[in-house]
């Protein structure tokens, strides 16, 4: 036992540095992965990793105050230790592809200059108590990390400034950074849409900042018409919202930056002026074989991390449009090059956002529960009402248990982006969408949608669910008018739109104009289910969802057939973008750290076509006045003359 605890008081500090180190890799690469994967297992990892480096990192530094001064010693070997304090400033300085974990970091910019001039002093006391003038062969190399540490860990405080969404740095007029390429329209149409997105960030910024250009939208807008309305509008909002999570949560603004691009050259020249002093002056002789395995380790580890924070640089637009602006035509064909292939990654996948929540309301019912669900659900009711805090039904269970996510296909994206387009030319005084089949049901809802559109949304939600699975779900032949391949088809659009905006009223209701508790909505429209319903069985519950919905909202005046799946769709469509027009540009840019919300491409579109609350072309719930229907508004629920 002595034994393996002299051994752990030996390797303790050692073991401590190289998880540190180790924790920056995993970060490095982990850190924009969140962008497009919404799996648990992996983001719970960067949380913790996120949090663990920078606790790791400080306790290393603590422990290092704490130990005897051995410089002095006349052992053999001697402890080289302390000249890892520096790599820990670096360490803490973080990586470039993730400086926050959610929004609210980048608002505590202050409080991480504070820790930086903390853990700066408390450093340079580690270091210098250990060397002091009698070392110089660590004093020198050492002196050239202190200020690569430095400059890293101030790179990082500054990116949270620039990140945060109340810097008013980023918020320029289009045209005054030189770094973008003149002119939007190429002979590569990858290359005019980058063009435009790098000419619209600081437009993009604004509009998640809450502010609008006015001046700059007629611009905006005529370029958004010359673009292709499903392939070009598609790349460059996935471009555009890229960016912007790189701008909020990585080192990207900072790295743009004149000042930014030469402290980033000084720290990383320091660094291999370090590593070469290191191998140069050190007497290896002097110290142990680990520690000098260690701080080669540190050395080699941080210059290749930089190598490829270096790559991940000239891949970007920003470079690319520096350098094209420049003329480097060689530079700027290489970074192309580089760019392209990720242009075409995201051509391939729907990457921005690459999947949509679901939750469905049989869920929440107790119909269709998880084995694991319903053994979760039943324990903590179980604990919950031995204090007398027991209810039927816990919704943060049913959602932690239930709630999933599906990979969003080229269908879905496509109907967002020709649903957008077909409104813009409705408000622009083109045909309105008529609602021939469902007329019945929305005339029955525009009284609901007045007072709860969540109440809106659930009910919308149990008409999809009990139509399908009436009349699709177990259907063996098409009707007459429509395909099988177009009845699975729509069916599949239909149930994840359903699903989607059912998902965000659970999970994220700050981004939906609902008033009132969630649970209160979903209570309320069980107790009217139960009210019909006959027995206390599981169908019994769904035939009195159904006949709740005939006596609503006359349920049994919707027939099956391809124009009512049409309208089933657009009309989820239309809910999408009301809430949509309704959201803060703030609740969209915190949603990117969580791989990104389908809400918010519509939101994006919208707002580059001026639709939404913040410009004049709104869509609201219901004309209530029966009148005319101006051309400034869409109605969701339009009146008796729709």
């Amino acid at each position: 036992m002595k034994t393996l605890l002299q051994l752990w008081n030996e390797w303790e500090i050692r073991l401590l540095v190289l998880l540190s180190f180790t924790l920056q890799v995993f970060l490095f690469f982990a850190g924009s992965f969140r962008r497009r994967n919404t799996n648990t297992v992996i983001r719970l990892s960067i949380w913790f990793a996120y949090l663990g480096a920078d606790f790791v990192a400080i306790y290393a530094l603590g422990f290092l105050s704490r130990q005897p001064d051995n410089t002095m010693s006349r052992e053999k070997t001697r402890q080289l230790a302390f000249f890892w304090a520096p790599f820990l400033l670096v360490h803490l300085g973080g990586q470039d592809t993730i400086t926050a974990f959610a929004i609210e970091d980048n608002n505590l910019w202050l409080r991480h200059l504070l820790n930086l001039i903390a853990h700066v002093t408390l450093a340079s006391y580690v270091f210098w108590k250990s060397t002091g003038w009698h070392d110089l062969q660590v004093l020198i190399p050492g002196i050239f990390l202190f200020v690569s540490g430095i400059i890293k860990y101030g790179e990082r405080t500054w990116a949270l400034k620039c990140g945060s969404l109340k810097n008013t740095e980023g918020l320029v007029a289009p045209g005054d950074d030189q770094t973008q390429p003149a002119g939007l329209n190429g002979d590569d149409i990858n290359m005019g849409v980058v063009r435009f997105a790098l000419w619209s960030a600081p437009v993009v910024r604004n509009f998640f900042a809450g502010c609008n250009l006015v001046q700059f939208m007629a611009t905006n807008v005529a370029q958004m018409c010359v673009l292709g309305v499903l392939r070009g509008r598609q790349l460059l909002l996935k471009i555009e919202i890229d960016m912007m999570y790189d701008d909020t949560y990585s080192k990207a603004m900072v790295l743009r930056k004149r000042a930014g691009i030469i402290l980033r050259c000084l720290s990383q020249v320091s660094f291999v002026v370090a590593f070469v002093l290191f191998l140069v002056l050190a007497e290896k002789k002097r110290y142990s074989r680990a520690d000098i395995a260690v701080t080669y380790v540190l050395f080699v580890g941080a210059f290749l991390v930089e190598v490829c924070a270096i790559a991940l640089v000239v891949m970007s637009p920003w470079t690319w449009g520096w350098l094209e602006a420049r003329n480097y035509r060689k530079l700027a064909g290489m970074s192309w090059f580089l760019l392209s292939k990720n242009l075409t990654r995201l051509e391939k996948r729907m990457l921005w956002p690459n999947s949509m929540g679901q939750y469905n309301i049989v869920s929440y019912m107790g119909l269709e529960l998880s084995w694991l669900s319903r053994r979760v659900a039943t324990l903590v009711t179980k604990m919950a009402s031995m204090v007398g805090a027991g209810k039927e039904r816990l919704l943060w269970i049913s959602n932690l248990m239930d709630s999933k996510c599906i990979e969003i296909d080229r269908e879905i994206m496509e109907s967002v982006a020709l649903y957008v387009d077909g409104l813009h030319s409705e408000l622009s005084d083109g045909p309105r969408r008529q609602w021939p089949k469902l007329r019945p049901v929305l005339a029955k809802m525009q009284s609901l949608s007045m007072a709860d559109f969540g109440l809106v949304l659930v009910f919308t939600h149990a008409l999809t669910e009990v139509h399908l699975r009436t009349y699709y779900d177990e259907k063996k032949t098409p009707g007459p008018d429509e395909t099988q391949e177009d009845a699975s088809s729509l069916v599949g659009v239909c149930r994840k739109l359903s699903n989607y905006m059912l998902y965000l009223l659970v999970s994220h209701p700050e981004m939906l104009p609902v008033t009132g508790s969630v649970d209160t909505t979903l209570e309320f429209f069980v107790r009217k289910v139960s009210e019909y319903e006959d027995g206390g069985g599981k169908v019994d519950l769904m035939r009195g969802t159904r006949k709740l919905l005939e006596d609503q909202i006359s349920l049994h005046l919707v027939q099956p057939a391809k124009e009512t799946l049409e309208e089933i769709r657009d009309f989820w469509l239309r809910l999408l973008l009301y809430a949509a027009g309704k959201s803060r540009g703030d609740t969209h840019a915190a949603r990117l750290a969580g791989g990104g919300e389908l809400l918010t491409f519509a939101w994006l579109l919208m707002a580059h076509l001026e639709i939404g609350d913040s410009w004049l072309r709104r869509i609201e719930l219901g004309d209530t006045t029966g009148g005319d229907m101006r051309p400034e508004l869409a109605y969701v629920f339009p009146g008796g003359h729709a």
